[in-house]
């Protein structure tokens, strides 16, 4: 599968893989699946309501025609916008798949790159302009994610993945880490086991970067504890 090499803010390099355009697909089906469940839940409660579609239409036409719109537009666009906010940079098909949206920075989206890259989801890419660029492009993008500067990666599957957490310790917030800051180690800590000899290196550069910023004394042949502190607050 073909990789991608990021820099992030804090000038630490980071190494991900890229989705393929059949991941990819298969992920935007199950989504498009999911809408059209919602569609078709909404036109069985409009006739439990007891009356056909017809009839609705013809009591409440300007009403009908309003809120119509205004669903199609939610599940069509605000649909990917709001999973992609609570989960991360994923919608339900994405996830499935293991695949999240991030910065080409290699921090996760704000809600104005989810924005921008899914309007043109609807006005553009849905024609098909969005398959054939992820496919020749070299960083499988389409055009709402070249416009909004984000990439679609795959995550890595394994049994085990680190969640850091240090029990019965004092804890004080010294060193208030940035958003970012967080992101970036717990990223690397997810990582770690599939990073292989690279992981050493990182960690070396993110113990260097967070010493040098915080004025920490701190031995350099070990940096892994302090970012285990670091990210749990206890330094």
């Amino acid at each position: 599968m073909k990789t991608i090499k990021v820099t992030t803010p804090e000038n630490i390099e980071v190494e991900y893989t890229l989705a393929a355009l059949g991941s990819r697909t298969a992920a935007a089906g199950i989504d498009v699946l999911i809408q059209m469940v919602l569609i078709g839940a909404i036109l069985i409660t409009v006739l439990l309501m007891g009356l056909t579609p017809a009839e609705l239409y013809d009591r409440y036409k300007s009403w009908v025609i309003a809120i119509s719109l205004l669903l199609i537009f939610i599940i069509n666009y605000g649909y990917f916008i709001i999973f992609e906010m609570i989960m991360n940079g994923k919608t339900p098909g994405k996830k499935i798949f293991g695949l999240r949206t991030i910065r080409t920075n290699g921090q996760p989206i704000a809600f104005k790159h989810s924005v921008i890259r899914n309007l043109f989801r609807i006005i553009v890419d849905i024609y098909g302009v969005g398959v054939i660029l992820i496919f020749f492009t070299e960083s499988h993008k389409r055009l709402g994610d070249y416009l909004a500067s984000t990439i679609v990666v795959a995550e890595e599957k394994r049994e085990a993945i680190y969640d850091i957490k240090l029990e019965n310790e004092k804890v004080n917030y010294k060193y208030s880490l940035s958003h970012e800051e967080y992101q970036l180690l717990r990223e690397y800590f997810k990582r770690r086991d599939s990073l292989g000899e690279k992981s050493n290196r990182i960690e070396k550069e993110l113990g260097e970067y967070f010493v040098d910023k915080y004025k920490i004394e701190w031995p350099d042949y070990s940096y892994n504890k302090l970012l285990v502190e670091l990210l749990n607050g206890i330094v």
